[in-house]
C-alpha cells in the first residue's frame, strides 16, 4: 500500500498562487487608477505608493512562508506526489513571480516615481491574466495526467509572455524616444525590465509545470 503523503505540496501551491492573485490585482489596479487614459497622463503620489507597498509586502511574507514551508517538508519526506525536483522548481518560479511583482512595487517607492508610463497599467494587467490563469493551471494539477485544461493554461500562459514581450519592446522605444536622457528614463528602464522579468517567471511557472505533465505522456 502506498502511504499516504504527510504534506499536501497541491493545497500549498495553490495557496502561492492565491496570493500571487491577490498581490497582481492589488498591483494592477493602483497602476491602472493612477494613469488616466484618455489624457495619456499618470501620477503616483508618494504617501499613496507608500501605503500600498506596506500593504503587499503582508502578501509577499505570507506567501515566502507557504514557500519555505514546502522546503521544509521535502527535506524530510521522501515519497511526494510528484518528482521532488519538480515540486522545489515549481515552487522557487511561483515564489519568483511574487518576488519580482515586490520588486515591482518596491521600485515605485524607491526611485520616488511621480510619473505613470502607460505601459505600466498595461504590462500589470498581462500579469493578472498570467497569474489567474497559473491559479487555475495549479488548481487543477492533482489530476494532470487527465485533465487537459492544466496544459490548456499552461500554453496560454507562454502566449501571455510572448505579448508582453511586445509591450515592453514598445515602451523602451517610446520612452528612449521621447526621455532620451536622465533619471526618469533609467528609474522606467529598470521598472520595465522587472515586469519583464515578472511575465518571464510566470511562463517559467508554467514551463516546470509542462514539463511535469510531458514526463507522464
Amino acid at each position: 500500500m502506498a502511504r499516504k503523503h504527510k504534506y499536501d505540496y497541491f493545497e500549498a501551491f495553490v495557496k502561492i498562487s492565491e496570493y500571487a492573485v491577490e498581490y497582481a490585482e492589488k498591483l494592477s489596479e493602483f497602476l491602472k487608477s493612477h494613469y488616466d487614459e484618455e489624457k495619456k497622463l499618470g501620477a503616483l503620489p508618494s504617501g499613496e505608493t507608500f501605503e500600498m507597498l506596506s500593504k503587499l509586502h503582508e502578501i509577499e511574507d505570507a506567501s515566502d512562508d507557504v514557500t519555505h514551508e514546502i522546503a521544509e517538508h521535502l527535506a524530510d519526506e521522501f515519497v511526494t506526489p510528484i518528482e521532488r525536483s519538480d515540486i522545489n522548481d515549481l515552487a522557487l518560479a511561483m515564489d519568483d513571480i511574487v518576488d519580482y511583482m515586490n520588486a515591482i512595487a518596491s521600485g515605485l517607492d524607491l526611485f520616488n516615481v511621480n510619473e505613470m508610463r502607460k505601459e505600466g497599467p498595461q504590462m500589470a494587467n498581462l500579469t493578472l491574466t498570467a497569474v489567474k490563469d497559473i491559479h487555475v493551471m495549479i488548481d487543477h494539477l492533482p489530476d494532470y495526467k487527465k485533465d487537459t485544461l492544466v496544459m490548456e493554461k499552461a500554453i496560454a500562459v507562454g502566449h501571455i509572455e510572448d505579448e508582453g514581450d511586445l509591450v515592453y519592446q514598445n515602451a523602451l522605444r517610446r520612452l528612449f524616444l521621447e526621455e532620451p536622457n536622465g533619471r526618469y528614463t533609467v528609474t522606467w528602464t529598470r521598472l520595465f525590465d522587472q515586469m519583464e522579468n515578472l511575465l518571464d517567471a510566470c511562463d517559467n511557472t508554467a514551463g516546470v509545470v509542462r514539463s511535469v505533465v510531458l514526463k507522464s505522456a
